[in-house]
Order: structure tokens, then sequence, then C-alpha cells
């Protein structure tokens, strides 16, 4: 039996609508019911339905010659490195790449992922949410080829790229329990997300190493700006007692170095390379890696997908490196 592809007549069909409302759905008009959008969204996952209108437009094996890059947060410096090895790959397979960003909201992330593979672009390129995303792979998979950078859903068969996160965390603390610290308070964002799960367990690892007994009261999670950051490090110092302070990304490390501004004896190290940092008067530990290559390489797994590989799903890991910057002049 020929299986073919669903129309938005069995949508209609199995969610008890006309035609007519699913469309509307499907153009994402105002005034329908919540409850009547739910039953057409769920019907739609579940017959995998796409409507593509560009798709209509173009001949039998022809692309858009077109990528799309799926960030967090695009006013992050992180992201510009990864963008630009993305699209430097791009260029060299005469692709434009178009980049969006989720906020860190699931709801985001799927719809924007949906209506970019109904503007039919080649594959995607994407930093996944803290979110089941098997169900959402498995919808959008069939339709365009799908790479995650720097984080890897759970129980997604995908080609990934991501840093050493355990093993720069592992160095990191290391770095500061070889300085003398023996408090050392860790300060994360979303324990749900791929590297923040991984550098927590590097930190503990760390800790291990030094025969340093983990106390949860030095760690703080779900932190997610640099004045959250801030008040948690303060927190840390003041409270606990920590004695250094270990920051699992770029944003954390700043709200850290506000909290322990004057304190020269208190450690700092952290996960990402900072802007200006080597004009501050105080030593910082840094995880340091090339954002850039990060891009890069997730590209070209990229286009190995669209040129027909059919190769097992793999993940490239990219090495870190510790770098002690900052403390000119002493």
């Amino acid at each position: 039996m020929t299986s073919r592809r669903p129309t938005m007549r069995d949508v209609a069909q199995l969610a008890g609508v006309s035609p007519a409302t699913v469309s509307r759905v499907v153009n994402d008009e105002r005034y329908i019911r919540p409850e009547t959008r739910y039953a057409v969204e769920q019907a739609i996952t579940e017959l995998g339905f796409h409507r593509n209108e560009i798709a209509r437009g173009l001949r039998p094996g022809q692309t858009t010659e077109t990528i799309a890059l799926v960030i967090e947060d695009p006013a992050n410096p992180f992201w510009s490195g990864v963008t630009r090895g993305a699209e430097e790959t791009a260029r060299r397979h005469q692709h434009m790449l178009v980049v969006g960003s989720t906020g860190q909201r699931f709801e985001q992330e799927r719809d924007l992922l949906r209506d970019l593979v109904r503007r039919r672009v080649d594959g995607l390129l994407v930093t996944p949410t803290a979110h089941d995303h098997v169900e959402l792979h498995a919808e959008l998979a069939r339709w365009a080829p799908m790479v995650f950078i720097d984080r890897v859903p759970r129980g997604v068969p995908a080609d990934s790229v991501v840093l050493d996160n355990y093993g720069g965390a592992r160095q990191a603390v290391g770095h500061l329990t070889a300085q003398g610290h023996r408090r050392i308070g860790y300060i994360g964002g979303d324990p749900a997300v791929f590297t923040g799960a991984d550098r927590l367990a590097g930190y503990r690892r760390a800790l291990e190493d030094a025969d340093i007994a983990y106390d949860p009261a030095l760690v703080s999670l779900d932190n997610h700006t640099v004045g959250a950051a801030r008040a948690a490090a303060a927190e840390l110092l003041d409270g606990p007692a920590a004695d250094a302070i270990f920051a699992d990304n770029n944003r954390i490390c700043v709200g850290a170095l506000h909290a322990a501004e004057g304190c020269d004896e208190i450690g700092i190290a952290g996960f990402d390379d900072l802007e200006l940092v080597d004009l501050l008067p105080r030593p910082v530990a840094l995880v340091t890696y090339d954002t850039t290559e990060l891009g890069r390489r997730a590209a070209g797994l990229l286009f190995r997908r669209i040129a027909g590989s059919t190769e097992p799903s793999a993940q490239v890991l990219l090495p870190t490196s510790l770098v002690i910057r900052g403390g000119r002049g002493r």
C-alpha cells in the first residue's frame, strides 16, 4: 500500500472540525476557541501534517538553499562566534543562514521550528530548550535534517556538537581546590539543561578529587540573569561562607564578579570567556573554547545530512582549555 502525505481534510476529520477551521489555525488567525485550536494542533502533530506554500513552487529536487540556526539569546556574545562559524560553512555550500531565537521558551522554539520547516529550509541547527523534544523531533525530522548545538535533548537520535562540559568544569574547580579553596560555591542555571547537568557533575567530581564533601548549601541553581547570579553569589559568600565561586556560564560569572568586588581573596572561576576580563585587577580562571568551531562543525554535519548521509547519528565533543585572565599589573 502506497503511503501519502496527510492533507488538511485528514486533519479536519481527526480533529472533528471543518477544513476551513484547520486553515484558520494553520494561518494563526485570531478568534479561535482554545479547545478548538488545541484539537487541531494535536491532529496536526499526530498526522505529521505540514502546509508548505513555498514547496508548491519548487520543482522536484530543487531547494531553497537556506539553512536555519535557532539559538536561545542573540544578545549573549557566545552566540556570535557560533553564528559566524555556521555562516562560513553555509556560504561554502552556497547557502544562506537565517537565525531565530527561542528566548529559552519551548513554545516559541516549537512554533519557530515548525514555521522554518513550512518555509522549506534545507536543514536546522538547533540549541534546544530544556524540554522533551522526542515528539517534536519525530514530527520535523522527516521534513528537514536537524543538528543540535551545545545541548543534546534526551532520547532524540540526531547529530550534535557539544563542549566538554564535564571536563571543563572539573578542571576549573580543580584549579580552585589547588589554590587552597575548600568551600567552593556553584552558581548555575537550569539543572535540566544538558550543559548545566554536565557542569554540575564536573564540579562534584573535582570536589571528590580533592576529598571535599559535597555541600548542597553551596549550590544555587535556576539563575538566568546577571542580577540573579549576583544575588546568589552574595548569599553564598555571606551565609554558607563560600571562599570561592564557580559560575557555569558567562552571564553568571559576571554576576559573581560583581558580588565579590573588593574581596580579592575570593576565588572566581567560570565557564565561557568574558569580554574585557583582562582589564580586571584580579585573576579569573575561565574555561574557554572556540565558539566559531562549534558552529562550523555543526553546520558541517548538517550539510552531510542534506547531501543524503544515512550514517548513524554522531556526537562531536569539542575540547576546552583553562586560562587565567585578568590580574594585570600585579
